[in-house]
């Protein structure tokens, strides 16, 4: 009987056995749980703010990508019209000397155009002046029909020349 003096009743040796709580530990077990509950908040509170600026940061590098994408589309149509202007430029270039050398050709033919000119505007002053002179004039009414006849006829060929 030696051995039952020592031995613990099993009441206490189960790991399973209900603990008598006292006043005392109940509330510091209530703090603990308390503080435990407000260590979780904080640290909930504190991924919520990690996570938005995560967000953030994403948003920020998403805007930079788009700038850096509307940046490279400005370059390329800026170098697309620097193109369109230089092809403009020579194409206005290439116009002067085609004009330059059509003028240059066709001055010969202008000058003897221009004398053709003055040739007719001397002659229908003439023939003007030779209709009103012989309207003016006491001449025969055959004469003058005459004289009306052949100075229609030069007129035709006047107007002949200057087609």
């Amino acid at each position: 009987m030696s051995d039952d003096k020592l031995k613990l009743p099993t009441s206490l040796t189960k790991t399973g056995a209900p603990v008598t709580k006292s006043p005392v530990s109940d509330g510091v077990r209530t703090e603990m749980l308390k503080t435990q509950r407000a260590g979780i908040d904080a640290s909930a509170k504190v991924e919520v703010a990690r996570l938005q600026v995560a967000k953030e940061a994403i948003a920020a590098t998403k805007a930079f990508f788009d700038v850096l994408k509307s940046h490279n589309e400005l370059q390329a149509t800026r170098a697309e019209w620097e193109g369109r202007v230089t092809e403009a430029e020579t194409a206005v270039k290439k116009a002067q000397v085609d004009l330059e050398t059509a003028q240059e050709s066709n001055k010969p033919k202008m000058e003897e155009l221009e004398q053709s000119r003055e040739a007719q505007t001397r002659l229908l002053s003439l023939f003007d002046e030779v209709m009103k002179q012989v309207t003016d004039a006491d001449l025969s009414d055959e004469v003058r029909k005459e004289a009306r006849q052949y100075l229609l006829q030069l007129s035709d060929r006047i107007v002949q020349l200057k087609k």
